[in-house]
């Protein structure tokens, strides 16, 4: 019902605060009922005594690191579905060193007007800008002294007094840091003179974005002529005119920003004689993402087309995520997100629960929640499933599929008489089979003898799950058979497994399928690898035996009934191996690459093979094969004897007894190193990573900047990114992504 559907009272804020100390995120939701979790950057996130703490609403980070430092949000889960909130920024301050030199000497003219400049150093958060005048400290403007929000100042009405050693300072509220110029500047005064006016600040127009509702100063600092000859134009109208911009002195200033005062401005002034000079202002007001038309929620039949509507806006455009149950929406044939509207084609009950619309700008999130019921179609035939056995559930369906019960929902709901009222309603209780349980842990393991096998539970179809059936095998490297299976229950309470005494090395494949009263559901397949054994020890060269220490999950012999679950018979092989997931790029040589990517499903025979392709861009050139027969073991191959400088696109194809899988998605464009011996000065500071995302299982969207004139202006030919599991703590495991340009803004896709 609507009243159990979970809803947030309040979410977690965005927070700076200093290395070592305390973070306190919070979050509530109703119903009273509603269990609270926490992500990090889109990972599930535990409890961890001393460093992280996780109460009921509540998240503490006992002491801040670079570690701790991300993306965090409240999940709320209920009987109807889960929803996720806003993130929350957690960062950590800092503050840069001033990295210029300032003009040693200025002069000003007895009466006029002065600006001592200074370039602020970056500072997260803004930093407070002070200035040390003759020795003593002015934090905040006065009559005749005005900091200005570009962190300039500016003297007033000149006096033979002003004269002195001037320094600035730049003050972080958080870390409390206070870092000053090493070398001041020293101001002369001269006497008045009618040598002419001038704009003193500033030189250059200028491109503004700044926030609907925050306050905003336009500064125009004139000398040799007083502020009343100075007119400031919108749009070239009068600024000042019916309008709620106001005069400060020389400078146009606004409260509070509306949309409507975007445009542009000019800061014209003119003298007796007729001499016009002005700067001009290109004002862009940025809205946050709101949504004007949420979502609604639908009840739909089995097989029925239903869509989701979500209208946003907001300055820029934001851009619109889908999620299901608060996992990111996978797209597929059925699922296709088009413009702000969502289209689910032959709806099953998987595709039942919370759908949440969020639109973000990059200014502000917004979101909006609805609930899709699906009806089941009505059974016409065979007792009522409460009637049976769940040993006449399963063999019922004996024959429908290598793995029990498979069926297929109609296109579109069948059409049904009043007097099918009863039916229907009765029938709409009726079970099915559970769903294949939803693997969470990643295809590899930091451990060269154990794998997690972490897991989530699909819709149970009506009746608990009961227990869950796992078989898992070594795949050899040749083309000999792979190893014997080994099958292991867990209670279905439960949704974790150690495989333990696996061999360094090795690819491994794991079957899981989840049984209840209704019978057995429809699997899930890994294939994993163990990681390179660390020590000097001997190789384990047994087969693998049955997990060790974990009496509470049965070991079920090969040739038992593996308690009614259906398990595929090899020689009943479903094909092809599934496309490799898309290859990423790395940078070996100054006319090689890495290509590296990671297996899918094997069809039911194991994988022998890898292959590797490319392509030249720019020459219409064809795919060419780089690399073929690649031991299924290897997951990454050089590629040599490429042209430097070329862009190149890679794809993967996997190889069984039964064929080739279909190409992997190509790779993004990367173009080969082509070193040379001329090498730029050593970046000062790095980028920032301004945003990140999960969009889906395998990837993650970066954005950064990178400012120029915090490296001296430094001309910057790329980026390099490293990435690692974060249950990883060996740097060996980190795999680096080159990206070529030089703009400031980047967006990209790691492929984990």
């Amino acid at each position: 019902s609507s009243d159990l559907t979970p809803r947030f009272i309040s979410e977690p804020l965005s927070v700076v605060q200093k290395s070592g100390g305390p973070v306190h995120l919070r979050c509530t939701a109703e119903p009273a009922t509603a269990r609270l979790s926490w992500l990090f950057n889109g990972a599930p996130l535990e409890s961890r005594v001393g460093e992280v703490e996780i109460q009921s609403g509540s998240l503490t980070i006992v002491s801040l690191s670079l570690s701790a430092a991300g993306r965090y949000q409240c999940v709320a889960n209920s009987s109807v579905g889960a929803v996720v909130s806003r993130p929350a920024t957690v960062s950590m301050g800092s503050l840069a060193n001033f990295n210029t030199s300032p003009k040693p000497v200025l002069a000003a003219e007895e009466g006029g007007t002065a600006v001592i400049g200074c370039r602020v150093p970056e500072s997260n958060p803004k930093a407070q800008v002070r200035f040390q005048m003759r020795g003593k400290w002015l934090e905040q403007s006065t009559d005749n002294y005005l900091i200005l929000p570009s962190g300039n100042l500016q003297i007033l009405n000149v006096s033979l007094e002003d004269r002195g050693s001037y320094k600035c300072a730049a003050y972080n509220p958080v870390t409390h840091e206070l870092r000053v110029e090493p070398a001041g500047r020293k101001l002369t005064v001269t006497r008045s003179s009618s040598s002419g006016f001038h704009i003193l600040h500033p030189l250059a127009p200028q491109s503004l974005a700044a926030p609907q509702h925050s306050s905003l100063m336009l500064e125009c600092v004139v000398s040799g002529l007083p502020p009343s000859s100075i007119r400031w134009v919108k749009d070239g109208r009068d600024a000042l005119r019916k309008s709620r911009w106001k005069l400060l002195h020389s400078h146009l200033v606004m409260d509070q920003l509306e949309a409507s005062d975007s445009g542009n401005y000019s800061c014209a002034v003119e003298n007796e004689a007729g001499v016009v000079k002005y700067v001009n202002y290109s004002l862009t007001v940025l809205e946050p993402a709101s949504i004007s038309k949420g979502l609604q929620d639908e009840t739909v039949a089995a097989g029925a087309t239903v869509h989701f509507w979500c209208d946003a806006r907001g300055s820029p455009a934001p851009t619109l995520t889908w999620l299901h149950d608060a996992v990111p929406l996978r797209l597929s044939p059925r699922h296709l997100p088009t413009g702000n509207r969502l289209r689910i084609r032959g709806v099953t009950q998987e595709d039942s629960g919370l759908y949440q619309c969020v639109a973000n700008n990059g200014v502000g999130f917004a979101q909006s929640t609805a609930r899709l019921r699906v009806q089941p179609v009505p059974l016409e035939t065979g007792p009522k499933a409460e009637e049976m056995t769940p040993q006449e559930i399963a063999q019922s369906h004996e024959n429908e599929g290598v793995f029990g019960l498979e069926t297929t929902l109609p296109s579109s709901p069948p059409t049904k008489s009043p007097s099918d009222a009863t039916a229907t309603e009765k029938a709409s209780n009726a079970a099915s089979p559970p769903e294949a349980p939803i693997i969470l842990s990643p295809p590899q393991t930091p451990k060269p003898d154990t794998y997690n096998l972490v897991w989530r539970s699909g819709r149970n179809g009506g009746f608990p799950i009961n227990a869950y059936f796992v078989k898992y095998r070594k795949l050899d490297d040749g083309v000999s058979a792979a190893g014997s299976w080994h099958t292991v229950r867990v209670p279905g309470s439960e949704n974790e497994l150690q495989l333990t005494e696996l061999e360094p090395s090795s690819l491994y494949e794991v079957l899981m399928v989840a049984r209840s009263a209704a019978g057995e559901g429809q699997p899930a397949m890994l294939t994993f690898r163990t990681s390179k054994e660390r020590t000097s020890s001997s190789k384990n060269t047994q087969a693998p035996s049955l997990p060790v220490g974990v009496p509470k999950h049965p070991v079920v012999h090969e040739g038992a009934s593996n308690f009614g679950v259906v398990l595929p018979d090899l020689s009943r092989h479903s094909g092809v191996p599934e496309a490799p997931d898309r290859p990423t790029i790395s940078t070996a040589s100054e006319s090689s690459v890495y290509v590296t990517w990671i297996p899918r499903a094997n069809g039911g025979s194991p994988i022998t093979a890898f292959k590797v392709e490319y392509k030249c861009l720019g020459r219409n050139r064809d795919w060419l094969v780089a690399a073929d027969h690649i031991s299924p073991s290897k997951l990454s191959v050089e590629v040599r004897n490429l042209e430097p400088g070329e862009m190149y696109r890679f794809r993967v194809i996997a190889v069984n007894n039964y064929g080739e899988s279909p190409r992997s998605a190509a790779s993004r464009p990367y173009q080969v190193a082509g070193f040379t011996s001329r090498f730029s000065n050593r970046p000062i500071a790095g980028p920032h990573i301004a945003y990140t995302e999960a969009v889906s299982d395998t990837q993650i969207m970066l954005k950064w900047t990178y400012i120029t004139s915090s490296n001296n202006n430094t001309p910057i030919q790329g980026f390099y990114i490293y990435y690692r599991p974060t249950d990883s703590d060996n740097d060996s495991d980190y795999k680096r992504d080159v990206v070529e340009g030089s703009v400031q803004v980047y967006t990209c896709l790691v492929m984990l």
